[in-house]
């Protein structure tokens, strides 16, 4: 047999199997890498999936907030704008506002608006809770104190007596409290120099940009 002949005997199907091994190895790898960035994908579109549903809840969450001390620092109306009014106002915007980080879920709920919400939402929310900061460095006694008062009507409520005599008692408490919050919250009022009118201001651009942000007209939130 010459040479040639056992070349084509032996290599040409020798050469087939490698090639096809080869093609079989790399459609392998092909497949792997491709489930492998399907695996990726879902992961991808899972996290967007539950970063946008946190998002949602943050910004409803803001909304909620805001929208209390907008109504609390607003006018009333029909009602005639006085010094006696608009120190009301005061006493009604110190009231929400000091509920506001309360609402938005303290530091863990303010971290994940800010993780989450884009940069004009960020950056208002920030300009409402320095007035909040602004307000508890020049009044913190009182704010303390109207803290105490709320606590104790929680305590007062959840004890719930359930005799008549307690219920009266448990109901005088209630409102020696109410009306030592009351004194507390209009000392607030009177010392503050709570521009209300820009809170209203502050708050509406705080609700327009979170509702901008809901539908989605910021994008993707960007440091």
């Amino acid at each position: 047999m010459s040479v040639t002949a056992v070349l084509t005997t032996t290599l040409v199907p020798f050469a087939s199997v490698v090639s096809t091994a080869t093609v079989a190895i790399w459609t392998k790898r092909l497949d792997a890498k491709s489930k492998r960035e399907e695996r990726i994908h879902a992961l991808v579109l899972d996290y967007e999936k539950r970063a946008g549903e946190d998002k949602k809840a943050a910004l409803k969450n803001l909304i909620s907030a805001t929208l209390r001390v907008k109504r609390g620092a607003e006018p009333r109306a029909g009602i005639e704008v006085t010094e006696e009014t608009t120190g009301q106002r005061r006493v009604d915007a110190l009231r929400e506002l000091y509920e506001f980080r309360g609402r938005l879920g303290l530091d863990d709920g303010i971290a994940e608006l800010m993780i989450y919400a884009s940069a004009p939402v960020r950056e208002l929310t920030e300009l409402v809770l320095d007035e909040w900061d602004r307000q508890f460095r020049e009044h913190g006694y009182s704010l303390t104190q109207l803290d105490a008062c709320k606590r104790q009507l929680v305590k007062t409520a959840a004890d719930a007596p359930p005799d008549d005599l307690a219920i009266l008692s448990g109901e005088e408490k209630w409102d020696e409290l109410k009306q030592e919050e009351n004194l507390w919250l209009q000392r607030l009022g009177d010392v503050s120099n709570l521009d209300v009118d820009a809170l209203v201001d502050l708050c509406k651009q705080v609700l327009r940009a979170a509702h901008t942000d809901l539908r989605g007209g910021y994008g993707i939130a960007t440091e």
